[in-house]
């Protein structure tokens, strides 16, 4: 801990409707229960609820998912937060991704199959893709998770395979159409921590941090954990998530998170990543308001840190700082992948969003590849309206004059070098966005690098409907002026992963470089 620093971490309730209030509206919801066809609501899953709005009030607007995991079927609701009961019926194509409860009965099933290899050193892990539904004839689908299964001694010298899993039915499918395991072999040195290892032991879904030195607080902000961070889609987060970020007192950002993670094959092969399913890092400290939050006195490591470990003592959220930062982090799982979800706020007011890359063994990541994370920051400058969006190219001349962004646009990071600032009109405080060193340019499926919008609160991210799972922003595109507005900052970072590099693929993080404005 640096010297004369404090770090102060308190709980704090999340406003807005819990799933256990959701499912008791249910009850006497009669349209919805018809919709899901079931009798009980307690076996119902809710994967997503959130109110709307930045500051939800007890009659404030509302939308969920309530997902029927027996009949593989989900309707969404809307309504206020005092009146579930009368909230608006639609029928929705959103399927959650399994959850730790499902994915350990699902491993039961699959250990208990005849056909399941014998010997030492057997992982039953989470693959991708996570879902290998089975149409049904009639048009009615069987949920089915996958699972990965790692043999590392097989004599035929088959070490993956990934099977679908009907947990009903409890029955096995061991060549499940549409999953492709052409390549035995792996790369990475990590063997994948078991489905069954992995528990979610409670704890609160967010905090309220402020760092101190001696009597001035630097920051002051809502740190959300990947678990409950802000979707849109049921099952899929955006890692550690920042909220009312406060720095001197003055408000900064009202939310920033990465909601849209991809990743693309060179062969073709695509998946749109889950970034809410924590996994194990380590991590060594006290934990301050219960399980899942850590305060550390050395610095945190998780697999870019440690590449030969998928292990860990600790899952969640783990905070340090050195001296200078502060540093939040929390490693993610997405199948085989691993993801460091990190945050760097300096006591210079500098923030510093970054992600990284890494893998357990697993039969795809040897293939050249591309990572896309794209972060959602909402700046809100000394108050969420009057911000103003600036671009300054530093070439070609010695004070280079900003030029006012009138209108939503995108941009590439190419040369000549520029970078942008979002500051407040009247006071003049703000950011500049400084792209990172690995960041690298978008290409024809990473779509673009930066997207200057119009703060709508549905647009928390795109709602996947692209092909191949491509980032779809361009369709928030629509004209809007932004010029002294509340205005929402998309940005890309994209990531080339090969092997055969001569750089090392695991340990570098990207993101760009918020630099103060005083």
């Amino acid at each position: 801990m640096g010297e004369g620093v404090r770090i102060i971490i308190e709980a704090v309730p999340r406003a807005g409707l819990s799933a256990e209030r959701l499912r008791q509206a249910l009850a006497g919801h009669p349209e919805a229960l018809a919709a899901l066809e079931v009798t009980d609501p307690r076996h119902l899953h809710v994967p997503f609820a959130a109110a709307l709005g930045h500051d939800p009030g007890p009659g404030a607007a509302f939308r969920a998912t309530v997902f029927d995991p027996a009949a593989n079927r989900a309707v969404e609701l809307r309504g206020s937060l005092d009146q579930p009961e009368q909230a608006e019926v639609r029928h929705s194509a959103d399927r959650p991704q399994p959850g730790r409860r499902e994915l350990a009965e699902a491993a039961q099933i699959l250990r208990a199959d005849p056909a399941f290899p014998e010997g030492e050193g057997v992982v039953v892990y989470r693959p991708m893709p996570p879902l290998a539904d089975l149409e049904n004839p009639d048009g009615t689908t069987v949920r089915r998770p996958t699972l990965g299964i790692y043999t590392p001694s097989d004599p035929t010298g088959v070490r993956h395979r990934i099977v679908a899993v009907d947990v009903a039915g409890r029955t096995v499918d061991w060549t499940p159409r549409g999953i492709d395991v052409r390549a035995h072999h792996d790369c990475e040195h990590s063997v994948p921590e078991g489905v069954e290892s992995l528990a979610d032991r409670g704890g609160p879904d967010q905090v309220r941090v402020r760092v101190l030195r001696g009597d001035t607080e630097l920051w002051n902000l809502l740190v959300v954990r990947p678990r409950a961070s802000a979707p849109q889609n049921p099952g899929v987060g955006s890692g550690v998530e920042l909220r009312e970020v406060r720095y001197r007192g003055r408000l900064v950002l009202r939310q920033a998170h990465v909601p849209i993670l991809n990743v693309e094959y060179e062969e073709g092969t695509t998946f749109r990543d889950d970034a809410s399913f924590e996994t194990r890092f380590s991590a060594t400290g006290q934990d301050p308001v219960g399980w899942g939050w850590r305060l550390c006195a050395e610095s945190p490591r998780t697999i870019l840190e440690r590449p030969d470990s998928d292990a860990g003592n600790f899952q969640g959220v783990a905070f340090h700082h050195d001296g200078q930062e502060l540093r939040i982090v929390s490693e993610i799982a997405a199948g085989w992948y691993r993801y460091a979800s990190d945050w760097r706020l300096a006591d210079d007011g500098t923030i510093k969003p970054r992600f990284g890359f890494a893998a357990t063994a697993n039969p795809m990541t040897c293939k050249v590849h591309r990572h896309h994370a794209y972060w959602r920051f909402d700046f809100d400058i000394d108050g969420a309206a009057a911000d103003v969006v600036e671009e300054i190219d530093e070439t070609g001349s010695i004070i280079p004059e900003p030029v006012t962004i009138v209108r939503e646009t995108s941009r590439r990071r190419r040369p000549p070098a520029k970078y942008w600032q979002v500051r407040d009109k009247a006071t003049g405080h703000g950011y500049q966005i400084h792209p990172g060193e690995f960041d690298s340019t978008a290409d024809a499926y990473g779509v673009s690098d930066l997207w200057f919008l119009r703060h709508h609160p549905a647009e928390l991210e795109d709602g996947n409907p692209g092909p191949r799972d491509r980032a779809a922003l361009n369709r928030f595109l629509n004209g809007e002026p932004i010029n002294g507005a509340n205005v929402v900052v998309w940005y890309a970072g994209h990531y080339y992963h090969d092997q055969a590099h001569p750089q090392p693929h695991q340990g570098e993080l990207i993101g760009p470089d918020l630099i103060h404005i005083d």
